[in-house]
């Protein structure tokens, strides 16, 4: 074989590696799509979790979630609650969180059952099936659609089956009411801001469901050594996590809880102050909530009455860790309110840690400079894959490692698996990020196309 042959064929072999581990999701997904149009129609079994609906109530509802099917809660020291982002695989979040805890108790500081991992399902209207639904109950029921056209805050890697997405344009959104459970659902994604659960009617929201969570492990006569219950969300579970750190009324056990809020599409501004530009068309209207505190706010916030700074105050007095990917430049939601944040997730996190939280009344009032209970993370290699961020060094550390033990000093790491934190980037070097994973790896691909086409014989 020509050698020109041969140098191709090996290229090409090792391209195609490297693109199947770029994209190695060990994820589930029933039917082959990790976004289905019409939703989810049944909840996995996943080895060594369990479904529960019946252990969180939530006012007259109930939160589905899996959870380890088998713990002692005396032995538990650290819950971890994994948030899935819009297409809502709470299966494959508790998959990625047990692998992280796996991961760190290689570290030889602690053992895997001194965890407890619980991944929330935040169901809407379209996943009948995986929850239970008798389409009689409501035999006039209409739909809308949603418009989907425009890249979402889905938590699919760009380029790595995202076009599926951003090409699916409306999908219908069913507002029957033929749910025959308890179980929270939401319509679309609201739940990410918060808002009431569709389902049951005069059911509460997707902030009270968290309390709900959070209460289940704070409480010492059924985890009598739990030392951190850690709140994680990656894209819109971020959005909720970050919204639910904002707005979390009860103060008394934040010495143990912590926030992990992994590349959201946007944050709650609690200032009027954004970083870019506000367009012309969200001039009066880009501090409305979801993306400031103006206009209609959920039930959950609005009976608070806290003062914007006094919500600033006990944000920053909260342990927050923030991560996001070094080519995480996918754009999510293209709106004008979210887009005086950011262009995309990666430059919105950098605005909102080097920028915002900084400068906010009571924080450092130094840019780059975060206040003493937050820090932040930049992920080397990595876009916007949930499991990838979860399972890397960056996020077994936060995730399980930091303040592991009652004096607040952190666990061992495990050995590095190679996904680690990046120095944190210049301004410049986040607005002129080079291209995504994929172009470069398709401009790879192609060349060495070329010189395998142009080494053959005529």
């Amino acid at each position: 074989m020509d050698a020109r042959i041969k140098t191709a064929l090996v290229v090409l072999v090792v391209l195609v590696g490297w693109v199947a581990a770029l994209s190695s999701d060990p994820g589930v997904y029933p039917g082959g799509d990790q976004n289905p149009l019409h939703g989810w129609r049944t909840l996995p079994t996943i080895p060594g979790a369990s479904i529960d609906n019946t252990t969180l109530t939530v006012g007259n509802a109930t939160l589905v979630h899996y959870i380890d099917a088998a713990y002692d809660a005396r032995r538990i020291k650290r819950a971890v609650i994994q948030i899935h982002g819009e297409n809502r695989d709470a299966w494959n979040q508790w998959m990625y969180a047990d692998l992280a805890a796996q991961r760190g108790a290689e570290g030889g500081d602690f053992s895997r059952d001194e965890v407890v991992v619980m991944a929330p399902m935040f169901f809407n209207t379209r996943d009948r099936g995986a929850y239970p639904y008798d389409e009689s109950l409501d035999p006039g029921a209409t739909t809308t659609t949603q418009d989907t056209s425009l890249p979402t805050n889905t938590a699919v890697p760009r380029g790595l089956g995202r076009r599926a997405l951003e090409r699916r344009g409306k999908f219908p959104i069913p507002l029957g009411k033929v749910s025959t459970t308890r179980a929270m659902i939401w319509k679309s994604v609201e739940w990410g801001e918060g808002a009431d659960a569709y389902e049951p009617s005069n059911a509460p929201g997707s902030f009270e469901a968290l309390d709900a969570a959070v209460d289940f492990f704070l409480d010492r006569t059924r985890f009598p050594h739990l030392r951190k219950v850690v709140v994680a969300g990656f894209s819109l579970g971020a959005q909720l996590t970050n919204r639910y750190a904002t707005f979390r009324t009860d103060t008394s056990n934040d010495d143990r809880l912590a926030f992990w809020i992994s590349s959201p599409n946007s944050f709650v501004y609690l200032t009027p102050t954004r970083p870019l530009r506000i367009g012309a068309a969200c001039a009066s209207t880009y501090a409305d909530y979801k993306y400031g505190l103006n206009g209609t706010l959920p039930q959950y916030v609005s009976s608070s009455s806290l003062s914007p700074s006094q919500l600033i105050q006990r944000y920053l007095a909260r342990t927050v860790y923030y991560l996001v990917g070094m080519h995480d430049d996918s754009a999510g939601l293209d709106s004008c309110a979210p887009n005086s944040q950011g262009r995309g997730h990666l430059d919105k996190m950098w605005y909102w840690t080097q920028q915002t939280l900084p400068l906010l009344p009571g924080s450092t009032g130094r840019q780059g400079q975060l206040p003493d209970k937050s820090e932040v993370r930049f992920v080397a290699k990595t876009g916007h894959q949930d499991w990838k961020m979860i399972t890397s060094d960056p996020g077994v550390e936060t995730l399980l490692l930091k303040a592991w033990f009652a004096n607040g000093t952190d666990a061992n790491a495990p050995q590095s698996n190679g996904v680690t934190a990046a120095k944190t980037p210049s301004l410049q070097q986040v607005t002129n990020s080079a291209p995504s994973i994929r172009a470069n790896l398709v401009a790879l691909l192609a060349a060495a196309a070329v010189t395998l086409l142009v080494a053959l014989p005529l």
